[in-house]
């Protein structure tokens, strides 16, 4: 399992969950191209996000809505990635802590370096990458988010 757990001296829990890149690229151009897009907590502008979700597993889903959206045989929604060896029936707890939630991750703000994700997760499929690392660090009250590809 390439999943990462560590305790450091200030309290803070570190993961690393690994998706496949070519169902979160999937993902990512499904908000890109969806006409509308749900909002997360606190959210005020839609646009085009992949949400963090720890629920039942932990995965990443698209926040595109289109009229084309229905359910699978079990009940969930398409453009969904789970974490590898974090699908469904599986308890994140034991390392992403107890609460339920939802992260939104922006696809279309460029960084310093004037790229988007969207651009990033295109461009590393292009170059022959096949996975997607979401990096968490956290602790009770804030968590930090970083994503790289290989």
């Amino acid at each position: 399992m390439d999943v990462v757990m560590a305790n450091t001296a200030r309290g803070m829990r570190k993961c690393t969950l690994v998706f496949p890149l070519d169902k979160v690229l999937a993902a990512a151009e499904h908000a890109a191209a969806a006409d509308t897009h749900k909002l997360g907590y606190g959210e005020t502008e839609p646009r085009p996000r992949l949400w963090w979700v720890k629920d039942d597993g932990t995965y990443l889903m698209s926040n595109g809505q289109d009229p084309t959206d229905t359910r699978d045989d079990n009940g969930r929604l398409p453009h969904v990635v789970y974490a590898d060896g974090w699908g469904p029936g599986t308890d994140a707890r034991s390392v992403l802590g107890g609460d339920d939630f939802r992260e939104s991750i922006d696809l279309t703000t460029p960084d310093d370096d004037g790229l988007t994700l969207l651009g990033r997760l295109r461009a590393a499929a292009a170059q022959g990458a096949t996975r997607f690392l979401l990096k968490a660090a956290f602790n009770e009250k804030y968590m930090h988010l970083s994503y790289i590809t290989e």
